[in-house]
Order: C-alpha cells, then structure tokens, then sequence
C-alpha cells in the first residue's frame, strides 16, 4: 500500500469513526450528502445539520421561497456580526479620542452602527 493510500484509509477511519460517534450520541444520519466531500450529512440534537468529514454546517430548504428566507437571515446575522466587531474598534477610537471632533464623528459613526444592529434583529425576528 502506498503511502498515499495508507493517509486515504486513516482519514475514511477517522471519518467511520466521527460518523459512530455522532449515531452515539442521538444525531440521525440523512440521506443528503455533503457537497463538498460526499459523505452522508447528518441532524444533532440540536437541530443543525453537520458533515462529519468538514465540519460545515448546512441549512435544508425544500422551496426557493425558503431558501431566500434562510439567505436572509443568514445575510442579517452576517451584517450584525460585521457591524458589532466595527463597534468594537469605534470604542477603541472614542477611548484614544483627543478633542471633541474626533469624539463626535466616533460617537456618529457608533449610532449609525448600532441602528444597523437593531434594525437586522428586528428584521430577524419579524417585528
């Protein structure tokens, strides 16, 4: 055996063996497959839906009208993240701000951040 073959064979192991412990531990093995390594998805407990093999994480629609609700929200969730990780680095300019411009255009720039915040939450859940 080559040893490009023996490294094949450790990996589809390691891969049986995530697959075991995932039927251990309550997931469920569905009939889809992973697009990126063709190995069966599967359902935690939880709900989301994993491949043992990658370690991505998939959402399963079953119309486009559903699809473009789950790319929404993940879209929104996306610009939250984005928007708070900048809030983060407009506190640290407001902390080193010297004179009153600075701390006004910093605290402007932090309000139109959080009005994009909430807005995606409210968004989000509909309201």
């Amino acid at each position: 055996m080559s040893a490009t073959a023996g490294r094949a064979a450790r990996g589809e192991d390691e891969v049986v063996k995530k697959m075991a412990a995932l039927l251990k531990s309550g997931a469920t093995m569905l009939e889809q497959t992973c697009p990126a390594c063709n190995v069966p998805l599967f359902r935690l407990k939880t709900g989301e839906i994993v491949c043992p093999s990658c370690g991505q994480r998939f959402v399963i629609v079953s119309s486009d009208e559903e699809e473009l609700e789950v790319r929404g929200n993940l879209t929104l969730q996306e610009l939250e993240r984005v928007a708070i990780e900048k809030l983060a680095r407009v506190a640290a300019e407001l902390r080193a701000a010297r004179d009153y411009s600075e701390v006004s255009e910093a605290l402007e720039v932090a309000l139109n951040l959080l009005r994009v915040v909430e807005y995606a939450r409210r968004i989000r859940k509909g309201a």
